[in-house]
């Protein structure tokens, strides 16, 4: 066999292997293409939404946002839990301040830590207390008197314990 009859079988061989490599990477990128993802699913975990009032009731109107004339008035958080979680929990509740960003409010009026154990019941409420419970539940004025007028939101960090 010639030389030339060799370097033009070489040619085509290496041809072949490219054109096949470039087809298998086609056909991979088809499939990434017809690739569909659901949407998420939660299993085992805590869900809720943080409320506001300035009644501190459990008959009286909780709202996802709330607006009070200046820093002597009383208003108070509670949580209604949309899950159905049944186990020993730590809230963390932090009184956050508007600025350029969200910071924490400092102080010792600023932060509660509530330890509950959960239900299960759909639309459980726990309020911004040691205990959960409304009776003792924090009056946010304290921690905004020192800090002023302005826009202030609780946010509740939920820990599982065993």
């Amino acid at each position: 066999m010639s030389e030339r009859k060799k370097s033009q079988k070489g040619f085509v061989a290496v041809t072949l292997i490219t054109v096949l490599a470039i087809a298998l990477v086609l056909l991979a990128y088809a499939t990434l293409l017809s690739t569909f993802t659901g949407g998420e699913v939660v299993v085992g975990t805590v869900a809720g939404d943080v409320y506001y009032s300035t009644s501190n009731t459990t008959t009286g109107q909780w709202n996802a946002t709330l607006k009070v004339a200046n820093t002597s008035v009383s208003w108070y958080s509670r949580i209604n839990f949309t899950s159905s979680y049944t186990g020993k929990i730590n809230i963390t509740w932090q009184l956050e301040k508007k600025g350029t960003d969200w910071a924490n409010v400092t102080g010792a009026n600023a932060k509660v830590i509530t330890t509950i154990v959960l239900n299960g019941t759909m639309n459980q409420a726990v309020y911004a207390s040691s205990n959960g419970l409304i009776t003792t539940n924090h009056d946010w004025k304290t921690a905004i008197q020192t800090t002023g007028n302005g826009q202030y939101r609780v946010k509740a960090y939920i820990q599982t314990t065993s």
